[in-house]
């Protein structure tokens, strides 16, 4: 934040007038309508009345919080802003943001070129304004993510599913069938000690196998029986 920074301020004297601060609303100037103080008197009278915004409502601040002129108004909270904690107010609020917004896991940094401008979206607005840079984190990708699926039956009708950590671009058929079979083995309470070799021989032969990803038949294989 700079000494430099100006209060915007927008609205009338019907509705009331906000005065921002690098896009944070910190000043609210309320209007009340005065009865008519001489016979006649046709445009309205008004009562200005000055607060301090902040995240969770409003507060008056130090010295005078009322004004017979809009610019009278505007002047007190020009000096609540320079002299009093009109700046800490605003340090304030964009505290409040910033908790919000990093709670709920964005990352935020400072740009070098400020941007003008309580749920998330008003937070991320006021961080936005007050110059911050906000990223969504990147999800990780999982790990140990499952390959495609080998499916494949043996001579003796058995038949056996299982997932193969491999590329769906080059399947790897020698791993795919090897798996099969010590898991056929293991139905058998085969010892899973068996080397490929030894398993090929004591395991009926493969006779149909595929490869499958999300019910889509990538590749198969069918062989005839000796």
């Amino acid at each position: 934040m700079t000494n430099k920074q100006q209060i915007v301020w927008s609205g009338s004297d019907d509705n009331g007038y906000v005065g921002n601060v690098s896009g944070i609303a910190l000043y609210n100037i309320r209007t009340v309508p005065t009865p008519p103080v001489y016979p006649g008197q046709k445009s309205p009278k008004y009562l200005f009345l000055t607060q301090r915004l902040n995240t969770r409502g409003y507060e008056p601040f130090d010295g005078a919080s009322r004004a017979n002129t809009v610019n009278e108004a505007k002047t007190q909270c020009a000096v609540d802003f320079t002299r009093n904690g009109g700046r800490a107010a605003l340090h304030k609020t964009l505290g409040h943001a910033l908790l919000i917004v990093e709670a709920l896991g964005f990352h935020v940094s400072k740009l070098k070129t400020p941007r003008p401008g309580e749920t998330l979206d008003n937070a991320l607005a006021i961080v936005r304004a007050a110059g911050y840079r906000i990223r969504k984190p990147k999800v990780p990708k999982p790990k140990g993510r499952l390959g495609p699926v080998f499916a494949c039956e043996f001579s003796d009708g058995s038949r056996v599913r299982l997932s193969v950590a491999c590329s769906t671009e080059t399947l790897d058929w020698d791993r795919g069938e090897n798996l099969a079979r010590q898991a056929w083995a293991s139905r058998q309470k085969m010892p899973l000690d068996l080397d490929s070799a030894e398993l090929a021989k004591l395991v009926p032969p493969i006779i149909t196998g595929r490869f499958e990803q999300n019910g889509v038949v990538l590749a198969q294989r069918n062989r005839s029986m000796p």
